[in-house]
């Protein structure tokens, strides 16, 4: 497994492009970071960490503006909370428009989506496209901390890690497709800050 350094981000861009897996630090837990777009390279990611096929994938986006274009729906009386808590590591459930190519790429009507704010994060999305990030480790085993360890779980599936430090928290998930927000796992964030922030309706 080649160890990379976050400086050679252009490198880690083609590699993306190519539908290769790369092992990374985010803005939460260490990753696996992968184009969320291709349904091939979402097929290998579950393979690779013997993951339940119906347990759905988190999607970092740069923007609300990128996700939106992306179809993703932000309801409007949680769009200026979103506005705020975000980049934040919460993340939270949204319904898909019927042409969001992430409908095909999913088989699912809604996805669960962070802006990180992770400069490296922020800056390698832009570069590429929306990037999944589940935990780097087979379902089931501790999560990786760094790549000595992601080499001992995917050495010679992974090709790739780049090297860095994580919070080792993972993100708070809330459901927003319902009436309510609806905590589903907690996490770095508490439940009550994110429902403070979500129920801003200034303009």
């Amino acid at each position: 497994m080649q160890v990379l350094s976050k400086e050679d981000i252009e490198k880690i861009s083609q590699i993306l492009r190519a539908g290769e897996l790369i092992c990374s630090p985010t803005d939460t837990l260490f990753g696996i970071l992968g184009n969320a777009l291709d349904k091939e390279v979402v097929k290998k990611l579950y393979s690779v960490k013997k993951r339940d096929v119906n347990k759905p994938l988190i999607v970092l986006f740069s923007s609300i503006e990128q996700l939106v274009n992306f179809g993703v729906l932000v309801p409007l009386k949680y769009l200026n909370g979103l506005k705020k808590l975000y980049p934040a590591p919460v993340t939270v459930i949204l319904p898909l428009s019927k042409e969001s190519p992430f409908r095909k790429v999913f088989q699912r009507d809604n996805l669960a989506v962070r802006i990180p704010k992770d400069d490296f994060l922020q800056k390698l999305i832009k570069k590429t496209f929306p990037l999944f990030a589940p935990s780097a480790n087979p379902q089931g085993e501790l999560p990786a901390k760094n790549c000595k360890e992601c080499k001992n779980y995917f050495d010679g599936v992974i090709n790739f890690c780049i090297e860095g430090k994580v919070s080792e928290a993972p993100s708070t998930i809330v459901d927003l497709t319902g009436e309510t927000p609806v905590l589903i796992r907690k996490g770095i964030v508490k439940f009550e800050k994110v429902l403070e922030v979500l129920s801003d309706k200034t303009t």
